[in-house]
Parts: structure tokens; sequence; C-alpha cells
């Protein structure tokens, strides 16, 4: 059977030296680290074409003089089975020629090949995770989240409502606690009172009596931290409970996107996400994407335009490594980026790192949306951005 994601290089024609005459330049390839399960066409339509479209974007423009080439590597790992899988994609992908990585994308895997990243792999990887634990010289973090920013992001949406009495429900897992250690924090700093903390599994069997717990605990707001899976299962018991209480959370949010029930079951909520309409540049790349594929992506959606500022942050870095076309050199052409325009994001969103600045995102990339219901259908809104509660 055919692979469908074998020999992705880039279509356009490269400005200027072309090589020796009948020997072309060799393409620079890029891996793609997939570390959790999804659909082949799903992973197409998402990650694979906004990523070949940054590509394609970057050689038209001549910022980079030799074709580009994504390999895509499935290596599913945490949670659903073991790390070493995802350790062996990254050892393929190095073996194949890559230059750098996009990935991993799950926190679980990204705490735990840190130091294998560092001793072994030696190319610059490019996660996708929230978690705080992900640092060193070759880890680099494009967050589709980040669990102490959106802690404080949490609290500071709640300060601002004049909500002030906190039911908190936290996962059992490192990325619940980073939430609610940042969430703490910022609630105290802003006066805010934690009434109660109900400690959830991801898939709890006695969710509506904590839930209950909360609301008998005089909450009048709830903050949910963790994967997200509960929250689709809470809103029949919201109305048994007579209970409808302002609500935000996590990034997992963003699952919403992926199914139309958990949007229905989100109706309500505000959660963190990275879509913006006002970003102009977010704009350009629906409109880049439906000239190129002849379609819109799904929209709104992060996955898509946050896999597009994936593959050009390594286009930014191949632009700045001075040729130096290796693990070491790619890494330095990351570290000197600056400024580098945002699709993902508000509009004051843009990329840059530096030798002891490894988070590329900087400005408004986290905001705030929120589901709605109109009739038989449920979407997204822009709800604001992040500001200072002062």
């Amino acid at each position: 059977m055919t692979d469908p994601f074998a020999d992705l290089v880039t279509r356009t024609a490269p400005r200027g030296r072309l090589g020796i005459p009948g020997r072309p330049f060799d393409p620079v390839r890029i891996g793609l680290l997939v570390d959790f399960w999804m659909p082949d066409g799903y992973l197409q339509k998402m990650y694979v074409e906004p990523i070949l479209l940054a590509f394609e974007e970057a050689v038209a423009e001549g910022h980079s003089i030799r074709p580009l080439q994504l390999v895509v590597e499935r290596a599913f790992a945490l949670p659903q089975s073991r790390w070493e899988h995802a350790l062996d994609g990254l050892r393929r992908l190095k073996a194949a020629g890559c230059v750098g990585v996009v990935g991993p994308l799950v926190s679980d895997n990204a705490r735990t090949l840190r130091d294998a990243i560092l001793e072994e792999i030696q190319l610059p990887c490019v996660t996708w995770a929230g978690t705080s634990d992900w640092y060193g010289p070759y880890c680099f973090r494009l967050g589709n989240g980040g669990c102490t920013e959106e802690g404080q992001m949490m609290a500071s949406w709640l300060a601002h409502q004049g909500l002030r009495r906190i039911g908190v429900m936290s996962e059992i897992s490192p990325n619940g606690q980073e939430y609610f250690l940042a969430f703490r924090r910022a609630a105290f700093e802003l006066g805010l009172e934690i009434r109660g903390v109900e400690t959830i599994t991801q898939a709890p069997e006695d969710l509506e009596a904590r839930l209950a717990n909360l609301r008998d605990a005089g909450a009048d707001a709830l903050a949910y931290m963790g994967f997200g899976f509960p929250t689709s299962l809470m809103r029949p018991m919201f109305e048994r409970l007579a209970w409808d209480p302002p609500r935000i959370m996590t990034t997992a949010f963003q699952f919403c996107y992926a199914n139309p029930a958990w949007m229905k079951a989100l109706v309500g909520w505000v959660g963190i996400d990275q879509v913006c309409e006002e970003n102009p540049r977010y704009q350009r790349f629906l409109q880049s994407f439906e000239k190129h594929y002849g379609a819109k992506p799904h929209h709104p959606n992060t996955v898509p335009v946050l896999s597009y500022d994936s593959g050009r942050v390594f286009t930014e870095a191949i632009r700045r490594c001075d040729g130096v076309l290796t693990g070491w050199g790619v890494k330095a052409g990351l570290e000197r980026t600056r400024f580098a325009p945002s699709a993902t994001g508000g509009p004051r969103t843009h990329i840059g790192a530096a030798p002891d600045d490894h988070n590329l995102f900087h400005g408004d990339w986290l905001l705030y949306r929120r589901v709605v219901e109109d009739g038989d259908r449920a979407f997204t809104v822009f709800e604001g951005l992040w500001h200072p509660n002062v």
C-alpha cells in the first residue's frame, strides 16, 4: 500500500543558484513527529497541507535556494502507548537526514524526551506542548497553549467579569497540576476566593456530584483545568443541577473544533484559543490556502494555522542559518529569528527566539473565544484578548 505521506517535496522552482549542472541540490528535510493517533485524512488536511504551504511560499519568495521536504513520522506514544515509540520516531527522522523537527506535540512525551534530545538526537525540536518542563539547547516551543500562561489568563478573565468566588475542577495529570499552580497564584494576586477544588480523573464516574459540591460551596463561577474530556459531559448535568455558572477552561477548549457534538456540549463555555479573525495574517493564510488547495481549511480552527506557522518557523530558521544545514546550524537560525509575523494568535503576535529564550510566540498569542448557539448550530466567537487587571 502506498504511503500517502511519502515524497512531500515542494514543487515550486527555487530562485537563483540551482547547484552543479545536472546535480541539483538535495531538498532540506524537516520532520513532523506525530506522537498521537489521528486519521490520515485529518493529518493531511490539518497538519501536512498547511506546513507544505509554508514551504512552497518560502521557496517562491527566495527564502530557500533548495527544495524543502516534509518527512512525516507516525510514532504514537503517550498517553495511549509507550513513550519509547516517540524516541524511536525521532531516531528515524534523524536517520532520514532531517535538520529539524515539528514535535513532539504532546506534553507527556515532551517531558520524557527532553534529555534524549540533548544527549542523542541533537536536532531543534519545536513542540506544541504547553508544559513548562520543556527546556534545553534543542527544545523550542510554539505552544498550542501554555499551562502557566493559561492559569494566569483564566484568573484574569474571571476578575474582569467581576467574579470572585471560584470553583475549580482540576484533573490528575502533570498538566492539570501546572494549570492549577499557576491559577492559584494568580487568584491570590487578583483577590479571587477559591471556594472549592474538585480533583478528578480524566474519566470521572461521579462528575455530577463533584459539580454539585462546587455549587453548594457557593462558587459563582467555574474554572476547569486539564485535557478537558469531562467538560463534554457537563451540559445536561448543569441543567439537572439548575446551575449555570460563568465558566472558563484551558486550550482543551479547542477539541470542540474536531467534533460537532463536542462543540454543542460546550455551549456557554469560554476557552483559551489562538484563532483571531482580527489578525490580518490569519486572513491571508485562509486566502493563500484556498488559492493553493482549492478550498479553505476548517475555520475557525487553531490546528491548521498553527501547523502553517510551524512550517514558517523552520523557513525563517533556514533563511538565517548562513547555509549551515545541520541540526546546530538550524538551531542557530531559530535563535537569530526576531519579529517574524504570525498568523496564529492576535494581531500583535510575533515569532522569535534567542539563545536563552526558546519560547517562540510573543505578544497576544493566546486569547479568549466563547461557544454560542444559534438554533441547531453551535460555533465559537471571538471573546477578546488578554488585558492587565489594573
